[in-house]
């Protein structure tokens, strides 16, 4: 089947990319633009195919009108300022250090008295860091045309000394600034996330530069972004998109003075999803499923499951997960949620009661299956391995973790123990950095895990019964 024009296939689906115009590319910080067309390269259709390419092909051409917003000065000043802030940077300089210098009380008196300077200013620092500056005063004096590097390195030695020119001179520069404050990495899956956001809200309110009118301009923005995304996604969504764009906002008011007013505009509130845990019988048709001789479940996508269902794990929990964090083989069985999470109480240990055996041969594999994979393919494909198994048409990978906590309840096991094992906020959680730096013998031995693993016991025994049923391999703690 040929595929429309700039469709690709990654990762067994179907996405729509397309390169940025190259005026437009430094807002967005990436080359490509892309659009995941939600559709299995397994199945579709050519007429499903040609449907999304044009919402895909409308999509693009929404974002390059809502990019031409901005202020073409804007554009050209965000270049050149973060030009000059890399140039910085590669220099292990930062705007304004030499705003203000230290120097000799004593010999300012003097040099007061005497009417001649007789140590360093601001502006003899600022040129033992770019000597190049000079020669660039003297060709700009002389009304010479200079080079883009030359205008780059002109602007940095002025942010080295100038109150005004050490801020951003846009809102896109405030972004810039925001993510080296919070050390936001652009490349990890949270920062790809604020990255999307900030560029998504930029595009409709557009970048402009900094000036008195600056904030009517962004709550402008922050109005017209809510409008754009109500009724595509819940309230609940929105805040989140916006948490960082206003965090962002607010940094660079108190950063840099501008005595900005900017509050979160009024957004109407939409009824949160229902989760729909499995039933008992649901449960175990998946367990079932999963665990039996020659399944037709491909054990990778088994393996997450099972570890969704026991610790409510999700699948981005999953993928991080690393060597170190797999004990399968400790006296208790367990698996560290120590790296980066959603929240910090999510950081746990889940101990392993069920489907032992299968995790020890198919928990790689799992892990490299997540690795490999685009955000949004491992929760599709294991959602339809769900329905399909247990004819529940609303149910989803992340319904597993709700499915958990109804089983403690059902099982009498007390709120502490299921917010442990699943990583939910509890004012009476235990669970300390060091238990979760410990080795696995100490782990093993720690009475908070034993019980953690006696409670998980409670919870799945319905599902451990069927296990033992299948004459799969269940094993008991050794020397308890």
């Amino acid at each position: 089947m040929r595929l429309p024009k700039y469709v690709r296939e990654k990762s067994g689906t179907y996405h729509y990319q397309r390169d940025y115009p190259t005026n437009l590319r430094h807002l967005f910080d990436r080359k490509t633009f892309t659009y995941p067309l939600k559709l299995s390269a397994n199945n579709a259709t050519e007429m499903q195919l040609n449907k999304k390419a044009i919402e895909a092909e409308e999509a693009f051409e929404r974002q390059k009108l809502l990019i031409s917003n901005s202020d073409p000065d804007a554009l050209n000043a965000t270049e050149l300022d973060k030009a000059a802030a890399d140039y910085l940077r590669r220099l292990k300089l930062s705007p304004a250090q030499y705003l203000r210098v230290r120097k000799d009380s004593s010999i300012q008196h003097k040099e007061e008295q005497l009417g001649q300077q007789m140590q360093p200013s601001n502006t003899d620092y600022a040129d033992w860091a770019i000597p190049e500056f000079d020669e660039i005063q003297m060709k700009d004096a002389q009304g010479l045309p200079l080079t883009n590097k030359e205008k780059v390195i002109g602007h940095a030695y002025m942010k080295l000394i100038n109150k005004e020119i050490a801020k951003p001179q846009t809102l896109g520069g405030i972004w810039k600034e925001y993510k080296i404050y919070r050390d936001i990495d652009s490349k990890s899956r949270v920062g790809k996330k604020a990255e999307g956001y900030w560029q998504r809200w930029i595009s409709i309110t557009g970048d402009v530069p900094i000036s008195p009118n600056t904030p009517e301009h962004i709550n402008q923005g922050l109005d017209a972004y809510v409008a754009d995304r109500e009724g595509k996604v819940t309230s609940q969504s929105i805040r989140r998109e916006l948490s960082d764009v206003l965090a962002c906002l607010r940094y660079a008011s108190k950063r840099h003075r501008l005595n900005w007013y900017i509050e979160l505009p009024f957004i109407k509130d939409t009824k949160p999803k229902i989760r729909h845990p499995l039933e008992q019988h649901e449960q175990i048709e998946l367990v079932k499923a999963i665990l039996v001789n020659n399944s037709s479940i491909n054990p990778t996508y088994g393996s997450a499951l099972l570890l969704c269902m026991q610790g409510g794990m999700m699948v981005s929990e999953i993928e991080r997960l690393r060597p170190k964090d797999i004990n399968l083989d400790a006296d208790i069985p367990y698996i560290r949620i120590s790296n980066e999470t959603k929240t910090q109480e999510r950081k746990r240990i889940v101990p392993i009661v069920l489907g032992l055996e299968h995790l020890r041969v198919h928990l790689g594999d799992t892990i490299k299956w997540l690795i490999r994979s685009t955000e949004s393919t491992p929760s599709a494909t294991l959602k339809k391995i769900m329905r399909k198994v247990t004819g529940n048409e609303s149910t989803s990978a992340h319904c597993l973790r709700h499915t958990f906590r109804i089983n403690a309840q059902d099982a009498g096991v007390d709120v502490l123990s299921i917010a442990s094992i699943a990583g939910w906020s509890d004012a009476n959680r235990r669970m300390s950095d060091h238990l979760l730096n410990y080795g696995s013998a100490g782990v093993s031995q720690s009475n908070i895990v034993k019980k953690l693993y006696d409670d998980s016991v409670k919870v799945h025994q319905h599902l451990i019964d069927i296990e033992m049923e299948n004459k799969t391999n269940v094993i008991p703690l050794r020397g308890r």
